[in-house]
């Protein structure tokens, strides 16, 4: 690993450059043991989180599930006040529950981290990186012992940083069109974000990653997996960012609407041209849309985020 005394993530750049956004690696960072993270603290964390007058997401920045699961099911979120996050987090010992502080950048502290470890991302990256990325975020799990988090995908590029208890990551190849098929992908980007199904016939394809604190893991877009926790309680930091370019992501989208018509369009990839008309069409009508509602392509707050950064990074 390179090392640099006031860097949070640690990685080769070679390793990490070639396989940004494109395949898992893991990395090493410098946050286990920061106060930030310790329960009593997240306690206080997960109150204002759960309490915003104004949340990011119209449904609030918290979510959590309770209840010992396996890799495939798909958990409800229970009925109930936002806050009671915060009770779980004081008995997540006992509380088989699997706790999501979203943009905890926003609260003192925690935005200095996330920017920090984007410092460093751009270090290791090159500074072209940040004109393409339109939103940062960090996010929190809070995890009970041996518990299960259901295999999933996520939207944004991400590296998880382990602080604190031990964990596995299962993390599949994205590539492997019979654990994601083209259909399954064009669902979770149109239509359901748990359309992911987990196909237990090919888990000896994927790669685990064993994480403890001090460790990280890179997650790249569409790139299914699970996680399964050890018999302790874990605290997981998620630092990720959404790319301005959603070419993949809108063709996608237009290949969905193109099925549902009765079409059946080429799988991403076949046929370069049809794939730039496609997206291009989808992308100028999303934009169209958010014209006429009013909505600006980059919200006031990611400028603002995106011109610290740039200032912390040293380019500018």
């Amino acid at each position: 690993m390179s090392v640099a005394s006031d860097c949070i993530i640690q990685c080769e750049p070679g390793v990490f450059t070639q396989n940004l956004n494109r395949l898992p690696y893991e990395f090493s960072h410098a946050l286990a043991g920061n106060p930030l993270f310790e329960l009593s603290r997240l306690v206080d964390l997960a109150e204002k989180v759960a309490t915003r007058i104004t949340p990011h997401l119209a449904g609030g920045d918290v979510y959590f599930n309770d209840g010992l699961i396996e890799p495939g099911q798909k958990p409800v979120r229970p009925d109930l006040a936002r806050t009671a996050a915060v009770d779980l987090i004081r008995k997540i010992d006992s509380a088989q529950a699997w706790i999501i502080l979203k943009h905890v950048e926003r609260e003192p502290g925690y935005r200095e981290v996330l920017e920090n470890c984007i410092r460093d991302i751009l270090q290791l990256s090159g500074p072209q990186l940040l004109r393409k990325i339109k939103w940062f975020e960090a996010i929190l799990f809070i995890t009970s012992p041996n518990r299960v988090t259901e295999y999933h995908l996520d939207r944004e590029v991400s590296w998880i940083l382990q602080l604190q208890g031990d964990k596995e990551i299962h993390l599949f190849d994205r590539a492997d069109k019979e654990i994601v098929p083209d259909q399954e992908l064009e669902t979770y980007w149109t239509a359901d974000n748990r359309a992911a199904r987990y196909k237990p016939e090919y888990e000896a394809r994927a790669i685990v990653y064993h994480m403890r604190p001090g460790t990280g893991v890179h997650i790249p877009i569409n790139s299914p997996h699970w996680l399964r926790n050890k018999n302790n309680i874990s605290v997981t930091l998620n630092v990720n960012f959404q790319f301005h370019d959603q070419h993949w992501a809108n063709l996608y989208r237009a290949n969905y609407y193109l099925r549902r018509a009765g079409i059946m369009p080429h799988p991403p990839g076949a046929h370069p041209v049809s794939d730039r008309l496609k997206s291009t069409a989808y992308t100028a009508m999303q934009m169209a849309k958010q014209a006429v509602k009013g909505r600006p392509l980059i919200p006031a707050e990611a400028r603002e985020q995106n011109r610290r950064i740039a200032q912390l990074a040293g380019l500018r």
